[in-house]
């Protein structure tokens, strides 16, 4: 279970929770749950999300991707908006092949997750990253 898992997990008050599982079907869901992952995303993982996307999220690869998406427009150095789970690889400038390395490798560690080295050529869009 990476790092974002592990903390969705503790707001949930659950053992251990699956990026593909419903975070709203977990046992005990409530407002405060909610909220605990409002406040979760923006303040653990600096990806402030409104009411009304929350409200669109199912799962908790969807939080996730909101955490990468905010953590990646950080070290590509672009607004927030400019990307999506489909944005490509050479989409915009700054994503070139020097910033997809460093984009792996500080991703490996925000995350504590890891991308075998055969894979990293194979992330070609944002939603490959969620693993």
């Amino acid at each position: 279970m990476n790092a974002f898992a592990q903390s969705v997990a503790r707001v949930l008050e659950v053992d251990a929770i699956g990026l593909d599982d419903e975070f709203r079907k977990t046992e005990g869901w409530c407002s405060l749950h909610a909220f605990g992952l409002l406040v979760m995303l923006e303040n653990e993982w600096n990806a402030p999300v409104g009411m009304d996307a929350f409200a669109g999220f199912a799962t908790v690869r969807d939080l996730f991707r909101e955490a990468f998406l905010s953590f990646a427009a950080g070290v590509l150095g672009v607004p927030r908006g400019a990307l999506n789970g489909d944005t490509v690889r050479g989409s915009i400038p700054q994503w070139d092949s020097v910033a997809h390395l460093r984009l792996v490798m500080e991703a490996e560690k925000r995350f504590d997750t890891y991308y075998p080295l055969e894979t990293i050529p194979l992330l070609s869009k944002m939603d490959d990253f969620l693993v």
